[in-house]
């Protein structure tokens, strides 16, 4: 059995952090879903309620802002209860050549990226120590975390950090029972991703062939890992990065 207590999704108004949010509601799990306002998280919280009907909130709350992060998990707790599992799904990606990239723009990918799992993760974790709640930290990483990719300086270099940052706060948080983990995402099937093949900014057909299963992956394949490594089957897990990009990162050759 997993602890009781609320779990906690950044990001969660669309893609990935929408169905994580779903998979743990679908398990009976009352769920905070968190956006930058509210309104957005809103049609997902009212979702989980009319699908699952367990208890869920929209929270606004801007991850890389202390102070907003703060109240967000102070009304969490008070609407839901004790947390006991925390998903950093929030991020961004400014794109552009490194020698054309802006300052702002490089420290804005890294104030939500990695900033803001540091703030998410350590107002959770306190939360969770305070309360005596054995929880889980579950960081949603990249495979521009591990390897390179053009034109994303800022994106790459924030998830390289929250895959090292997750090895860190897990040995920090091991003595209070407290697993931190990392899912590190290849090319998942978003409606962002579906625009950019719609726009012909991303050749659908050339990924498909460079991903040794011959697919890109779903965000309910991300939700499953999450649910799974946040689980008491993997209790033994702490520290680690699961990778999931269906052998992308592990394919070589050219």
């Amino acid at each position: 059995m997993r602890a009781p207590g609320a779990v906690v999704v950044t990001g969660a108004s669309r893609g990935i952090g929408e169905a994580i949010a779903l998979r743990f509601a679908s398990e009976g799990h009352p769920v905070a879903c968190c956006a930058t306002s509210a309104a957005n998280a809103e049609p997902v919280a009212a979702r989980i309620r009319e699908l699952h009907g367990v208890a869920a909130m929209a929270v606004g709350m801007h991850v890389e802002n202390e102070r907003s992060v703060q109240e967000g998990m102070d009304a969490i707790e008070s609407e839901l209860g004790p947390i006991s599992v925390m998903v950093n799904n929030a991020g961004i990606a400014n794109v552009a050549p490194f020698l054309e990239m802006p300052v702002e723009d490089f420290a804005q990918v890294l104030d939500i990226n990695l900033r803001g799992v540091f703030i998410c993760g350590q107002i959770a974790a306190r939360k969770m120590v305070a309360a005596g709640v054995r929880g889980r930290i579950v960081n949603i990483g990249s495979i521009a975390g591990i390897n390179a990719f053009p034109r994303r300086m800022g994106y790459a270099a924030s998830k390289a950090g929250v895959n090292h940052m997750t090895k860190v706060m897990a040995l920090d948080l091991a003595e209070y029972e407290i697993r931190v983990n990392c899912v590190a995402p290849g090319y998942i099937r978003t409606d962002m991703i579906q625009d950019l093949f719609d726009a012909g900014k991303l050749d659908e057909a050339g990924l498909r062939r460079r991903i040794p299963l011959g697919d890109l992956g779903t965000s309910e394949d991300v939700a499953a890992a999450v649910s799974w490594i946040s689980s008491d089957e993997a209790r033994y897990a702490t520290g680690a990065t699961l990778v999931l990009d269906g052998g992308w990162t592990a394919y070589g050759h050219i």
